[in-house]
């Protein structure tokens, strides 16, 4: 089976919006909201994203999920399968095509950093294996 990935810059289209919908429905594992927003904010998200870069991942038209890569340099990863080869790929296609934005005290640490739930051990156990270093935990009050 080819294991090359297409990575797809979001630009907001239509068939990305539709693309990106339906990944939400099927993400198990959320951070930044606990309900399905309705398509009208959805695609408004989409099209107005604070995010640095934005990525769809695909394998012979399959899509397998997204990436996404902040302002502050962290980076969110939502697969749909989530294997070791998957996260390396996606890994080594950051580290060869972008910076890391400058470091500021406080704000922007001068490294690329993953933030994933707490529930998702299955990611964890896959960085854990890539010798992904743990750094902090969390916890909302």
């Amino acid at each position: 089976m080819n294991k090359n990935l297409i990575f797809e810059k979001v630009i907001g289209n239509d068939r990305q919006k539709e693309i990106l919908f339906n990944l939400l429905k099927k993400r198990k594992y959320n951070i930044s909201h606990s309900e399905l927003p309705d398509r009208k904010k959805h695609n408004s998200f989409v099209c107005n994203h604070p995010y640095r870069e934005w990525y769809i991942v695909i394998r012979k038209k399959e899509v397998l999920g997204t990436f996404y890569i902040k302002f502050d340099n962290s980076i969110g990863l939502n697969l749909i399968d989530q294997n070791i080869e998957n996260i390396e790929m996606i890994l080594n296609f950051i580290k060869q095509n972008f910076s890391i934005n400058k470091e500021v005290s406080s704000m922007i640490p001068s490294f690329f950093y993953i933030n994933i739930s707490s529930d998702n051990l299955e990611l964890q156990a896959i960085l854990d294996k890539i010798d992904v270093r743990k750094l902090q935990i969390s916890y909302k009050i």
